[in-house]
């Protein structure tokens, strides 16, 4: 049976009291077929905008004013990874299911191979 499926993130604010914001949880997965519902959530995520990216096994997601990026597994719903960087990440995008392109606030960009989670090249220009 095919199904769709659509995944959206949120920006952690700071909890209160009366908040309806499942506690630590900022990626949602939901599936759109058969029935309306949350396949998953993903916890410990604070993702700005242009900052989540997705293929058929992981999410990418940059932390906010963080030099981190989470990896999840689509597949067991948890989080395989925490890869550091040396500066914050302000935006990333997956370029054909193999390259993940991280640009720095600091206005540099960093290629980095998905398949092996290693830094392929680091391209030092600037974005702005």
């Amino acid at each position: 049976m095919l199904s769709e499926t659509f995944i959206s993130s949120i920006r952690a604010q700071p909890k209160t009291a009366n908040s309806a914001i499942a506690k630590d949880v900022g990626i949602y997965l939901h599936e759109l077929d058969p029935a309306p519902k949350i396949k998953s959530s993903f916890k410990k995520s604070s993702t700005p905008v242009n900052a989540l990216a997705a293929n058929s096994t992981h999410i990418f997601a940059a932390q906010a004013d963080k030099a981190v990026v989470h990896v999840y597994s689509r597949e067991r719903g948890n989080q395989e990874a925490l890869i550091s960087f040396p500066e914050r990440i302000h935006c990333l995008t997956l370029v054909s299911d193999g390259i993940l392109v991280l640009g720095t606030a600091e206005g540099r960009l960093i290629l980095w191979e998905v398949g092996v989670f290693c830094c392929v090249r680091r391209v030092i220009a600037n974005m702005f």
